[in-house]
Order: C-alpha cells, then sequence, then structure tokens
C-alpha cells in the first residue's frame, strides 16, 4: 500500500502497481515506475524500507516467509539513508531519477529470480553467495533480468553514475571498496557497453 493519504497524477497513474507493496513515501515515483516494468510481481509483497546499512542497496527474502510457496513470501528491499564517505554517492537519495530506476530494477529483477526458485533451490542461493564467481555470474544475469524487462537505459544511466564516482570500469560491489575492483575477466555487474549490447539484441528495447 502507498504511505500517504494523497499522491500527484504522475503517481496516481502508477498506483495500480502498488499492491502488496510498502513503499517510502519520498521514493513512490521511481519504484512505482520501476515496478511498472515487472507485471509477474503485481502479487508479490514486497516491503521498501530505509534502514542505515553499509551497502546502498540490498534486497532479501523475509525470513519467516522462507519456508512458504512463492506466492506467499515477502520480499525487503532496503534503501540504505548513511554510509561510509566513499559509498555516499551511490546513496539512493543522491542519484537522478532515472538511476533510482535503474537500481531499483536492479533489485526487483532480483525478486524475480528468487520467486522463480522452489526451497532447495532457494537454499542452493545461500551456499552460492560463498563463491566470488557465483556471486559474478548471479549479479550479472539480474542485470540481464533488469534489461529483459525494458529498464535497460535506466541501469544504464546507474553503470554509467557507479563507474564515474567510484573510478572504476568492473565494479564488483561495495565489499571491494577498500580491495579494490581491478579489471578482471568477470564482470559482476554489467559494464555499460555490456548494458548496450544486450539492449540491443532485446526484444523489449526494439
Amino acid at each position: 500500500m502507498l504511505l500517504n493519504a494523497t499522491i500527484d497524477p504522475a503517481i496516481d497513474s502508477l498506483s495500480k502497481f502498488a499492491k502488496n507493496k510498502k513503499i517510502p513515501e519520498q521514493y513512490q515515483k521511481p519504484i512505482l515506475t520501476a515496478l511498472s516494468h515487472f507485471p509477474e510481481l503485481k502479487d508479490v509483497h514486497i516491503v521498501f524500507r530505509i534502514r542505515k546499512q553499509y551497502t546502498p542497496l540490498t534486497t532479501k527474502p523475509d525470513l519467516a516467509s522462507v519456508f512458504k510457496r512463492k506466492n506467499y513470501r515477502t520480499y525487503i528491499i532496503t534503501i540504505s539513508n548513511q554510509t561510509i564517505d566513499t559509498l555516499k554517492r551511490l546513496l539512493f537519495q543522491n542519484l537522478t531519477f532515472e538511476e533510482q530506476v535503474g537500481v531499483v530494477g536492479h533489485e526487483l529483477s532480483h525478486v524475480v529470480d528468487f520467486n522463480s526458485k522452489n526451497f532447495p533451490q532457494s537454499i542452493g542461493i545461500g551456499i552460492g553467495h560463498l563463491s566470488k564467481k557465483y556471486l559474478d555470474r548471479m549479479e550479472f544475469n539480474t542485470d540481464l533480468i533488469c534489461i529483459q524487462h525494458g529498464l535497460g537505459q535506466y541501469l544504464l544511466a546507474y553503470s554509467k553514475h557507479v563507474r564515474k564516482a567510484m573510478n572504476v570500469h568492473n565494479w564488483r560491489g561495495a565489499d571491494y571498496v577498500n580491495k579494490g575492483n581491478g579489471n578482471g575477466k568477470y564482470e559482476r555487474y554489467m559494464n555499460p557497453e555490456t548494458i548496450e549490447k544486450y539492449m540491443a539484441a532485446s526484444p523489449s528495447h526494439q
């Protein structure tokens, strides 16, 4: 549900995508815009919450719902409002509208992926997080899901912002801020040129 009683016309036209969603009032427009590209999430329960945390955004299933059937699960997307100085330019509040839609689209793509898994497969995801190569493949595929849902231009804007803000080419995530990202062969998150390549091949961007 929406948290405010009165909404502007732009948000009103997107309000149908708010079913079973808890959305912070100040971020309704970018979140609902991203949700409008994911019709399969129409009935899925998703809680968007604001917390102080190191990583700018994270997505996870609600622990109590992991054992439930897909239609009864709840997912939590946490938006950080405070982090270390190095990552402050990546905070949601410091992004443009297009960049906000792009990163929310990426997080919703995680929900699409998680929600397609049965319980044993979900356990496999948890185990897979112990492998850097697994995480590389998972995040890359998540970006691909985002592009396939027609959010390539938004994801591209966010990808360019991250690489400019962090002065890196291959961005491997907040955990690597103090370790160096390097220019290894694995793209954990798609580089701008890779996003453009997949957009060119995607029917949703023709």
